[in-house]
């Protein structure tokens, strides 16, 4: 249960937050098994004009796509059979130039390669492609974690080869069964005014809103493994629900607990990073708080949102937010999570 008073303070810090700058508005949830608590605080837009958010407004997740969608895709089709952590890229992308690299050292961003696509900004859709299809590692495979945008780039193509269509596989294995009716990729049928604002981009046009933040991801049309896709913080709920519920949303099943017990093992215990299958697991390095157990799973995303996920505790903490609205260079919430996080992992105990 939710205790009223950590409740309190919590929500007072994340209006503090506002005032201080630290982003224009967020959204945070905190859910156990069976409740969900969330608060909106401060604006989804201030430019133009302020928009006051709300549990309406509809996020940019940027990185958390990774986690949400591409790792989660991939792990169905693990479960169905269709590819497996030793499956090598190439064997489903034949043009891919590394014959080494596995799809445990991509989710694991251990494969080495570049940790970005330099010069993109001025490569077209096809050369950026070109780019991945025959980037070369800069470090050995399976021997030290490096984030990388390209990693996922490539799970996201292995994801659409493998399924005919990324995105409408996304929507019925995850989103639907979920009743995540507000998230999606490229969701051009919202409601424009629901939507966060994001970065002044002057030679996007200005204001970043209702479109896809991440360059790369705009190139590739909105549809990508690293980034693109959008949410609320009431549909991230569910998943996180789903995940503390050992793969079960409302007797629906999406993944199998085996699966749940997949995503508490460290797959880079030898490495300079402790990484599940796609997410962070307890590395004290990353802004977790204190309070963190063994089995913790983690995430951020440019745009300022994160995920922590404690399958030990059997709770979850969701943050959305637009830190990056109307400039990148606001990261004064890098220095919160920690606190924020700690803040939250006070306002529950078990039953």
């Amino acid at each position: 249960m939710i205790i009223k008073e950590q409740w309190d303070l919590l929500n007072n810090h994340l209006n503090e937050c506002v005032e201080n700058g630290v982003f224009p508005g967020a959204s945070f949830a905190i859910v156990t098994p069976n409740e969900t608590r969330v608060t909106c605080v401060g604006n989804r837009q201030l430019l133009p004009t302020p928009i006051p958010n709300d549990e309406s407004t509809i996020w940019d997740l940027a990185s958390i796509t990774k986690v949400l969608v591409t790792t989660s895709c991939i792990l169905k089709l693990m479960e169905q059979g269709k590819v497996t952590l030793k499956t090598r890229i190439c064997d489903v992308l034949t043009e891919f130039s590394q014959t080494e690299l596995t799809v445990h050292h991509c989710i694991t961003h251990s494969s080495g390669l570049p940790a970005d696509i330099t010069g993109y900004k001025n490569m077209t859709k096809d050369e950026m492609l070109s780019f991945v299809n025959h980037v070369q590692c800069e470090k050995t495979p399976g021997t030290e974690v490096n984030y990388s945008d390209i990693n996922f780039i490539l799970l996201g193509q292995v994801i659409e080869t493998l399924t005919g269509n990324f995105k409408e596989y996304a929507r019925e294995n995850l989103f639907r069964p979920l009743n995540m009716l507000n998230t999606d990729f490229t969701p051009d049928s919202f409601d424009l005014n629901l939507f966060a604002a994001y970065e002044d981009i002057p030679e996007r046009g200005g204001i970043i809103k209702g479109v896809v933040h991440d360059g790369k991801a705009s190139k590739l049309g909105g549809i990508s493994g690293h980034a693109g896709v959008f949410s609320t913080i009431d549909d991230l709920s569910h998943f996180v629900t789903m995940l503390l519920n050992d793969g079960s949303y409302f007797g629906r099943r999406v993944f199998s607990p085996t699966t749940i017990d997949l995503l508490k093992k460290c797959q880079t215990s030898s490495l300079n990073e402790r990484r599940s299958i796609g997410w962070v697991l307890s590395d004290p390095n990353y802004s977790l708080g204190d309070f963190y157990s063994e089995h913790t799973l983690f995430h951020t995303g440019f745009s300022g949102c994160s995920m922590l996920i404690d399958l030990d505790r059997r709770v979850g903490f969701v943050c959305t937010c637009n830190r990056v609205h109307p400039s990148r260079s606001n990261t004064k919430v890098f220095k919160e999570r920690n606190n924020i996080h700690n803040l939250a992992y006070q306002c529950f105990k078990n039953n």
